[in-house]
């Protein structure tokens, strides 16, 4: 054997080793972080982690949602400073289901995965939700040991009966918001709220009798642990401030799809004469069709009340969508990112409306987890949507949010 001979074959030598090397990490870093712990909680098939997977989405979801009626509770009792690191933990978990729910999502969208793909997107949901259950978990075993240690159940007992009063006295006029919301708006724009307001009275029952039954317990001075009827008053009390909450920001959602939906009449009413003048001048008899198909759909979309102002934005939207489409080929450039900030306007009113009101629904009345990843999309869309500067890109992107709100709002009632 030559000098060169030996010299390839020892360079060979070498690259064959250190690939075997590699290869048996990447076997003992797998089995060490995926197969070993997948094998000691349950099932390893691809059907059984989506289960799994799909079981955690939906226990996170809902333990995020109350972990933030947790903090807000915490910092009530212990101040803001004590509790930073619980509303950091708070923050850091959602971001992980946030994160899980795009996973599922690219598992249920159209596009078809490799099993590789789906297993190791089914197993990273898995891990994100465990990591985040951990963290939370830690934080709620770190608030239980204070409360037994140091909480001025006096003080606590005296805040709960002051929300008490508070919300006591916004019944009146909730009542009186819902009263001006029959008399507007059709009743499924606001049906998510209608017994709110009967639910918090339900609520602050609950709160004062816990209150009243805790107060023989707690010493004016000194150091107390708050007791379950403590804690069970001033949850109720929280409870009543949300759903009183809610009321008031129907109301203010609705106002301000109803001033929308004018605003949109006004400027769609603009885009028919723009479009008559576009349809004089078109280029051909087939485009010239086109713009007027168009335009009678969105002169039927106008004649609509207003009675569900979010609905008829979204059926003005997509007749303007359809004589956007007519009219590509004839308008120009800047009259296009004209129009796309005007409809961008009313579709943002209508996303965010839809989105809060399919939140609210799934935290009250529970759903699975097809409908908790449509509503993660339809929250990521609307972010995505409220960070583009490219108004004809923002226009689709927050349609699309609109669109994942919807089917997020029907996959949760059918379940229910």
């Amino acid at each position: 054997m030559d000098v060169v001979t030996g010299i390839v074959v020892a360079v060979v030598t070498v690259v064959v080793i250190v690939g075997a090397l590699v290869g048996v990490g990447f076997v003992l870093l797998f089995r060490r972080r995926g197969d070993r712990g997948i094998r000691a909680s349950g099932p390893n098939t691809l059907e059984a982690l989506g289960q799994r997977a799909s079981s955690l989405l939906v226990r996170m979801d809902d333990a995020v949602r109350e972990a933030d009626e947790e903090l807000g509770y915490a910092i009530a009792q212990f101040g803001a400073d004590r509790a930073r690191d619980y509303g950091s933990t708070v923050t850091a978990a959602r971001g992980k289901v946030a994160e899980a729910f795009r996973l599922r999502q690219s598992l249920d969208d159209a596009v078809p995965d490799s099993d590789q793909q789906k297993r190791e997107w089914t197993l990273q949901i898995i891990a994100l939700c465990e990591q985040a259950e951990a963290s939370l978990a830690d934080q709620d075993a770190r608030f239980a040991g204070l409360r037994k240690l140091e909480v001025n159940a006096a003080g606590t007992l005296a805040d709960v009966r002051s929300r008490i009063a508070a919300s006591t006295a916004r019944l009146a006029p909730a009542r009186a918001t819902l009263a001006s919301l029959a008399a507007t708006f059709s009743p499924s724009t606001y049906a998510g709220v209608a017994t709110n307001v009967d639910d918090a009275e339900h609520a602050l029952g609950e709160a004062t009798a816990g209150a009243d039954a805790a107060a023989p317990a707690i010493s004016s001075t000194g150091v107390n642990d708050i007791s379950d009827a403590l804690d069970r008053a001033g949850q109720a009390a929280h409870r009543a401030d949300q759903l009183l909450d809610s009321v008031d920001r129907t109301a203010r959602d609705l106002a301000a799809a109803a001033a929308a939906l004018e605003t949109l009449r006004a400027s769609t009413r603009k885009d028919l004469v723009e479009a008559a003048a576009e349809r004089d001048k078109a280029p051909d008899a087939d485009t010239t069709q086109g713009i007027i198909d168009a335009m009678g759909l969105v002169e039927k979309s106008l004649a609509g009340g207003a009675g569900d102002p979010v609905a008829e934005l979204d059926r003005i939207g997509e007749a303007v969508a359809q004589l956007d489409l007519a009219l590509a080929s004839a308008r120009n450039q800047a009259s296009r990112l004209a129009h796309a900030r005007a409809a961008y306007e009313g579709t943002l009113v209508s996303a965010t409306s839809q989105i809060a009101a399919v939140r609210e629904y799934i935290g009250s009345h529970g759903s699975g987890v097809g409908a908790r990843t449509r509503l993660a999309e339809a929250e990521r869309q609307y972010e995505l949507a409220t960070a583009a500067t490219d108004p004809v890109e923002a226009l689709d992107t927050i349609r699309r949010a609109v669109t994942h709100a919807r089917d997020a709002d029907a996959l949760a009632r059918y379940d229910g």
